[in-house]
Order: structure tokens, then sequence, then C-alpha cells
């Protein structure tokens, strides 16, 4: 089994906003701009493209603007996830130095920077693990464009992924179903054991052995 993975946006335990600091979030998507996804593409690459990224190009400060509750699982305001040392600490156990975690300070309004280790998660990887014809996902583009991709259809959710194209994945991009990043169930059971916050699993995808 396999789900997707976001920022809860309740905010069960009070709303924290983080943002990078002045000129860095510019920098960082005109990086983005003129970087391809993986090579051969045309698509630009993003914190959801699965894309390696050089950690030069990776701000090293971020700003909390509001609130003061630091999240296992933070959105940054403008793109990019934070998360804590714990939740780190959790996707290393199970996919070890596969994806990047950018060790980032985080400054209160006054300049002081927030207790704790932090990071900016970036899940590396991109596969293409969804059996189309067992799922309710509609192929949009394809034949057309390059990047063509699944759109969900009318009616209750359905996903299916190949187990095999997996394999012991933690986390991944899905080549043709973009803009957010799947999980394992192994994974999923682990955040939950440990009381990780911040976090919201969503769209329950069944994993197949064909």
């Amino acid at each position: 089994m396999a789900y997707i993975i976001r920022g809860d946006l309740e905010y069960k335990l009070g709303k924290t906003e983080i943002e990078y600091v002045e000129g860095d979030r510019e920098a960082l998507i005109a990086f983005f701009d003129q970087t391809r996804a993986y090579p051969g593409t045309i698509i630009r690459a993003s914190w959801v493209s699965g894309t390696w990224f050089p950690s030069e190009k990776i701000p090293r400060r971020l700003r909390l603007t509001r609130g003061r509750r630091m999240y296992d699982w933070l959105n940054l305001q403008g793109t990019g996830t934070l998360v804590s040392s714990r939740l780190k600490d959790a996707v290393e156990e199970l996919d070890p130095g596969r994806h990047q975690f950018f060790p980032v300070t985080v400054e209160d309004k006054n300049g002081a920077a927030v207790a704790g280790e932090f990071f900016i998660f970036n899940v590396v990887g991109r596969i293409e693990a969804i059996i189309e014809e067992r799922s309710n996902l509609r192929a949009s583009g394809r034949g057309q464009v390059e990047n063509w991709g699944y759109e969900r259809c009318v009616g209750p959710w359905q996903c299916a992924l190949d187990a095999a194209v997996i394999g012991n994945r933690a986390c991944w991009v899905d080549q043709r179903y973009t803009q957010r990043w799947f999980i394992s169930d192994r994974l999923a059971a682990l955040l939950q054991e440990r009381q990780l916050n911040g976090y919201e699993l969503s769209e329950h995808s069944e994993e197949i052995a064909l």
C-alpha cells in the first residue's frame, strides 16, 4: 500500500508560517527555471520533480513569520517542505542515502535561531508505477506532449501501483502523476508510530504484484 503525503492544512496545533529570507526565494526560482527535471527533457525542475539538486543552490536560512510551534512537517511559504530531524531519521531508516535533506537555520522574528534541527526535504527519484487499467485516472496529453500525465476522474479515488517498480522505496515521485509525493505504507506506519506531526496522508493506493 502507499499514500500521498502533504502538509496538514488544518493546523490543529496552531498555524505556523516560515518563509525564505529576502532574495533567496527569487534566486531559488531562477535556479529552477534554468534547471531541467532530468536529462533530455524540457520540463523544469521543482521540489516535486524528483530531481537531485546541488547543495550550494539551496538556501541555508529561513524566517519564522507567524506562530511559534514547530512541526515535523511544514510547508514553506513560496514552495518547499521543511522537516524535523525526527522525520529525516524515519525516512533515512527506510530509504538510506536516496533523498536529500538540506540543513537550515530557522530564525525567529528577532533573528535568533529556533531550537532544533531542521531540513528542507527533497524526494529524489521518478518512477512510472501507476497501473492505468486498475486506476480511476485519465491520461491527459498522451501522444501530444512529452510531460503528459494522469488526472483524477470523477468518482471514488482508485489508484493501483506496480509493486515491482516501487521496489523498496519509501518515497517517490510518479512520472505521470506529478506535483505530489508518494510514500510507502512502511514509512506511513513509522511516522504514525513515532507520533510525528504536521502532515496528512491521503489517496491510499494499492500496490500490486503483476
